[in-house]
C-alpha cells in the first residue's frame, strides 16, 4: 500500500514544464508492479503448498535441469512484466502500433536517441517498447522450450497440467 501511494503521488505532483494529464513515474510504476507480482506469487505459492502435498520425485539430472530452466523462465517472465510497466508509464505503446515491425523497420532509427545510452533503456519510449517486444518473444520461446523439454521427463499429472497451462497462457498472451 505504501509503495502504491508513493507511485500515485508521483502523478499528482505539479510539474512546471507540463500541463498534460497526470502521469506516474515509470520507475515507481515498475516498482509497484514488481512488488505486487512478488507478493501475489508468494501468497499463491504458500497457499498451494498448504493445499497440495509436494510430490516426492527422484532428483534426477533431467528434473534438476527442468527446475533450473523453470526458474530462469520465471525470471524472464518477471522481467518482461516489469518492462511492460515502463511501456505503460511512458505511453510507449502509442509510438509504434505495428507488429512485428516497428513502422516500416525492424529496428527503428530512434532506438538509441538519448544520451547517455543507458537512459534509453528506461526513458526512451521507442527503446522501451522494442525491449518489451524482444522480452515478450523471448518469454514465449522460453515457455515453449520448457514445455517441450518437460515432455521428455516422466512428471506427475498435476505438474504436466501446470506446464501445459503455462504454454496455453503464453500463447494467449
Amino acid at each position: 500500500g505504501l509503495l502504491g501511494w508513493y507511485m500515485v503521488k508521483s502523478g499528482l505532483e505539479e510539474k512546471p514544464d507540463s500541463y498534460d494529464i497526470p502521469r506516474v513515474s515509470q520507475y515507481r510504476l515498475a516498482a509497484h508492479l514488481g512488488s505486487a507480482l512478488v507478493l501475489y506469487s508468494a501468497s499463491l505459492w504458500t497457499g498451494l503448498s498448504l493445499l497440495l502435498p509436494r510430490h516426492k520425485l527422484p532428483e534426477t539430472k533431467q528434473l534438476l535441469r527442468l527446475r533450473q530452466y523453470a526458474h530462469g523462465t520465471t525470471a524472464l517472465i518477471f522481467l518482461t512484466a516489469l518492462s511492460g510497466a515502463f511501456v505503460a508509464g511512458l505511453d510507449a505503446g502509442l509510438v509504434y502500433n505495428s507488429f512485428p515491425k516497428m513502422g516500416d523497420r525492424w529496428i527503428p532509427d530512434d532506438l538509441l536517441a538519448f544520451s547517455p545510452t543507458l537512459r534509453n533503456i528506461f526513458e526512451n519510449p521507442t527503446t522501451v517498447q522494442f525491449d518489451h517486444r524482444i522480452l515478450g518473444i523471448a518469454s514465449v520461446t522460453a515457455v515453449t522450450a520448457l514445455y517441450l523439454f518437460s515432455r521428455k521427463i516422466p512428471l506427475p499429472r498435476r505438474t504436466r497440467m501446470a506446464v501445459t497451462s503455462l504454454l496455453a497462457v503464453a500463447c494467449i498472451q
